[in-house]
């Protein structure tokens, strides 16, 4: 077997018609485009729906047990035909380069109070390691020095207090702590399983946002299964913009083709501007589209006005400063005419993180002792003073300090020094927390984008007074 691309999934496809078929496939990547592809794939390999029910099994990844999917997949059906293990968000293919992601979920699980979620997600972090909550609790990781966390984890330690690990830990009954490394010697358990043999009718589909090629479950399906490279580069490289175009056209084109519509080749760009690169948010704008037209079977620019917004960005920035000057009636009116007016959440949770991203960036500039920033500095001493001093041996931040306008980036820095960097990483897990919401949950858009609004101005940019 070998490895595809996008691009080639009407290859695979084909291949499946022509009865070539594996026991494990792998998508990983773009979430939506995985879980997409999954169930393409699905319809394929099960193409009768009434066989679905009996022969489809939705696995979570976050709620995996490892062993019972295995056992499953070793068992033999009572049922003739195929049966399909389907597994969302796998964490077979977990290692130290995921370990950020595992702290976040963990450190979102305890701000909720879902000690038993955290305390998972923890017990994963630790197994990436390779050290046991055992060896934890008594050496204290809450204590663990930065070189000796970064060492670990392969991240940098998390500022504040962290003692709520050492509490979590210290509570952990010994039956309830999986052996160390499980999650690696999973992955292999798995290899060897199907290096022996699975039922022959039983196929594993496993989906990851990312993977370490490295690892032997990899290797082992490159070699005898089919992987799908559905990986996008979030980049703002003109390479990385034009696949990132390539894709949400296609998504356009094929939802449209859906409702037996096109779009002007024209309107095209706009759609894309105002849309940016959020695969679900393409595919419901263009749904809007086309229920929005009608009878008329071709979308013009009016439309895309109509619907998805004309002042969108004029909008957006009123949002954000806003957020960031803690004026909440204004920030809800203002979020409420964006989604009103068709803005998709997705683009809005975009911009508010770029601002955030910008606004840690200037903070953490302002720490540097030299030169030394100060709150008192007037436009002209920022402009031909501070600046010129800051842009030395800094040219990598070329989009930050050069192409921005001084007197723009004197009141950025204004902005920034209001907060402190701790406020602004909180602020940005609560926008992961709300894009993760939004992707994956059933919950009303505008509901999680009012509790993110709420809890961004009240909790966690706690610089500003709220009004």
């Amino acid at each position: 077997m070998s490895v595809y691309k996008r691009q080639e999934i009407p290859k695979l496809i084909d291949e499946i018609k022509q009865g070539i078929t594996a026991q494990i496939y792998l998508l990983f990547g773009e979430r939506y485009l995985c879980r997409n592809a999954a169930q393409e794939l699905i319809e394929h390999l099960l193409p009768e729906q009434e066989r679905q029910a009996t022969s489809l099994q939705h696995i979570d990844g976050d709620q995996e047990d490892f062993i019972r999917t295995l056992n499953l997949l070793k068992t033999f059906s009572l049922f003739s035909g195929r049966k399909i293990f389907w597994v969302t968000d796998t964490k077979l293919f977990y290692s130290k380069g995921v370990a950020k992601s595992v702290w976040d979920k963990a450190c979102e699980k305890n701000e909720r109070n879902e000690a038993r979620q955290a305390l998972r997600y923890l017990l994963q972090m630790l197994n990436l390691a390779a050290v046991s909550p055992q060896e934890m609790a008594e050496e204290n990781i809450a204590s663990l020095s930065a070189t000796r966390w970064k060492t670990l984890f392969g991240f940098s330690k998390p500022q504040g207090d962290l003692s709520w690990i050492q509490d979590l830990l210290a509570d952990i009954p010994a039956d309830a702590s999986p052996a160390k490394g499980a999650e690696t010697d999973a992955a292999t358990m798995y290899t060897h399983a199907f290096e022996v043999g699975i039922p022959r009718d039983n196929i594993l589909i496993l989906l990851a946002e990312a993977v370490d090629k490295r690892k032997r479950l990899y290797k082992f399906i490159q070699e005898h299964g089919v992987i799908l490279d559905l990986a996008v580069d979030p980049g703002s490289s003109a390479a990385a913009k034009r696949d990132q175009d390539t894709i949400v056209k296609e998504l356009l084109y094929s939802t449209l083709t859906k409702y037996d519509k096109d779009i002007e080749s024209q309107t095209i760009p706009v759609f894309l501007e105002r849309v940016g690169f959020h695969p679900v948010a393409a595919v419901m704008e263009a749904e809007k589209l086309a229920l929005y037209v009608g009878d008329r079977k071709v979308i013009t620019r009016e439309d895309v006005d109509a619907i998805i917004g004309r002042t969108r960005e004029e909008a957006l920035f009123e949002l954000t400063e806003a957020v960031t000057s803690g004026k909440l009636e204004d920030g809800l009116l203002i979020l409420d005419h964006l989604q009103s007016s068709g803005v998709h959440g997705l683009a809005i949770l975009a911009t508010l993180r770029n601002h955030i991203k910008k606004l840690l960036l200037i903070r953490s500039l302002q720490e540097v002792k030299s030169p030394a920033y100060a709150k008192s500095l007037a436009f002209p001493v920022f402009q031909k003073n501070y600046l010129p001093k800051l842009k030395e041996g800094r040219e990598e931040w070329t989009n930050l300090l050069w192409k921005s306008h001084p007197y723009g980036l004197f009141m950025l820095f204004r902005q920034a020094a209001r907060f402190r960097c701790e406020d602004l990483q909180e602020g940005l897990k609560e926008l992961l927390t709300a894009e993760y919401r939004m992707k994956g949950s059933l919950v009303d858009s505008r509901l999680i984008m009012d509790s993110l609004l709420l809890n961004l101005m009240r909790q966690k940019l706690s610089g500003v007074q709220v009004s």
